[in-house]
């Protein structure tokens, strides 16, 4: 899958707003934007985006959370190309299609993953793509400094997943992506998760 961060170079307080198209150019493919951000300057980047012939760059919308900042875009993105949108169930943004945890999804061409990670909000989801091992984490902490932390079951289970599918490039809700030793990194932050108290 090819992946654009399409507010790399933004003025505005925003997230990350990752733009997936697959790499094969087929009608299949699903266009996915992964968070839409709040900054108005992504319209004019995605009209000039080319995802294959006839198709549109934005097919679908998955929020990872219902931050402002991950979601201030959508009423603009959905008036001006009408995607289906996935969330969590507790997302606070309307006329959504909920994801189920563990949820298979298209994105691009490859299926993926939806994997409830709650903690930084309680509708956080991940979006993990097994294939090419990588991970959209949202705002869902990766590193994972000490174990005097408190963390859920459920995130848990999700970093578990993580770990066990090997992940080697994680896509963030902010910031630049990491490629650099995050099998390591991610074994690191799971020791001290599990050594935390867990609720």
């Amino acid at each position: 899958m090819l992946v654009r961060n399409l507010t790399e170079q933004s003025e505005y307080y925003t997230s990350n707003v990752w733009h997936i198209c697959g790499t094969y150019h087929a009608l299949s493919d699903l266009n996915t934007l992964i968070d839409v951000g709040r900054d108005p300057t992504i319209l004019e980047s995605l009209e000039s985006i080319r995802c294959g012939l006839g198709k549109r760059p934005v097919d679908q919308v998955v929020l990872t959370h219902s931050h402002f900042d991950h979601a201030g875009m959508l009423p603009k993105i959905r008036e001006k190309y009408s995607p289906q949108v996935y969330a969590h169930p507790l997302s606070r943004n309307d006329n959504i299609t909920p994801l189920a945890d563990r949820q298979k999804i298209q994105i691009g061409e490859q299926t993926c993953i939806a994997v409830y990670a709650p903690g930084h909000s309680d509708d956080s989801v991940c979006i993990l793509c097994e294939e090419e091992q990588l991970l959209f984490s949202g705002d869902v902490p990766m590193r994972i400094y000490s174990h005097d932390g408190e963390f859920t079951s459920q995130f848990l289970d999700a970093y578990e997943l993580f770990v066990s599918a090997e992940v080697k490039t994680i896509y963030p809700g902010h910031g630049d992506q990491i490629t650099y030793r995050v099998p390591h990194l991610m074994e690191e932050s799971l020791r001290n998760i599990r050594h935390s108290r867990i609720v």
